[in-house]
């Protein structure tokens, strides 16, 4: 079985990804880290209460 490999940094060659696509995944992270924290929230919230 065959290990997997840990990538290194792109070659100065290579082209960079579009500014559009890196600012969509910021904000889908964005957005899914604040549906997981208000989904505690409330849930911790309902326990309380």
């Amino acid at each position: 079985m065959k290990l997997p490999t840990i990538e290194g940094p792109p070659d100065s060659h290579e082209p960079k990804r579009p500014l559009g696509r890196s600012l969509l995944w910021f904000a889908g992270l964005w957005v899914a880290g604040l549906a997981s924290v208000a989904t505690v929230a409330y849930a911790l919230r309902a326990l309380i209460l």
